[in-house]
């Protein structure tokens, strides 16, 4: 991996890095779990359960934030700001995405 000096990149990573750290250890859980009916059942809640739930709380999240990027700033401006497209960024702060 090639390292960059851009503070827009370096942030990003930054961000990406503690939100993997995050979900490695709910994976390390998993882990952890030395019955396999138990680690089976874990494993299957984490995924028809948990991480369905936390898909619906990100985009939740996502468009709350536009939504308070919205207050002060035009589609444009936002648009600019996080690297997305108008039709995108009108599209997560109406919730769809």
């Amino acid at each position: 991996m090639t390292e960059t000096t851009d503070p827009a990149e370096q942030a990003r990573a930054a961000l990406r890095a503690r939100m993997s750290g995050h979900l490695d250890a709910a994976l390390a859980c998993l882990d952890e779990i030395g019955d396999p009916v138990e680690r089976e059942l874990a494993a299957r809640i984490l995924a028809d359960d948990l991480l369905p739930d936390a898909r619906t709380r990100v985009k939740a999240v996502r468009s709350e934030a536009v939504q308070d990027l919205r207050r002060g700033l035009k589609l444009r401006e936002v648009s600019d700001l996080i690297g997305l497209s108008v039709a995108r960024v009108d599209q997560i702060a109406k919730g769809k995405g």
